[in-house]
């Protein structure tokens, strides 16, 4: 059982109500999991700026380090970047939570999140560093209790 397997792969990957959302280079059948998806949400192919969410399926170091400023660029300043990368064991890849980590840093991105995907794909979600948190909803008053 993964740690996400009681929420939905949306739930898990913070996809909400109105979010622009990018794929880049999904496995197959991918979009297909994040089903049903919250009211609203745009899957953009073209976007260069003011998304909220970019997943972004890396193969390579190489590739990560040459498109990930880039990707970084294309989300807003409260949204944030899924990296996510196969296991050594179903794709030849010399990518690691911790290789994408340290490529984040170099980029001033940090890691907030990771989302065991399914068997195949993790994903850790980066966002800029020092970036401004959204308020939290206040908490709703609890009704009174009535005495007996």
């Amino acid at each position: 059982m993964t740690p996400y397997s009681l929420a939905s792969l949306t739930v898990a990957l913070g996809i909400r109500t109105g979010f622009k959302v990018s794929l880049i280079n999904p496995p197959p059948g991918f979009v297909h999991r994040l089903n049903p998806l919250p009211e609203g949400v745009e899957f953009l192919v073209t976007a260069r700026s003011n998304l909220d969410l970019v997943l972004f399926f890396a193969t390579s170091r190489r590739e990560l380090v040459e498109r990930l400023p880039a990707i970084a660029r294309t989300v807003n300043e409260a949204g944030g970047v899924w990296v996510c990368w196969a296991s050594p064991v179903h794709l030849q890849s010399a990518l690691s939570e911790e290789t994408v980590r340290q490529v984040a840093l170099d980029f001033g991105l940090v890691d907030n999140k990771v989302c065991y995907i399914d068997s195949v794909w993790t994903g850790l979600r980066l966002v800029r560093r020092g970036r401004p948190r959204p308020d939290k909803p206040e908490r709703r008053a609890r009704a009174p209790i009535a005495e007996a």
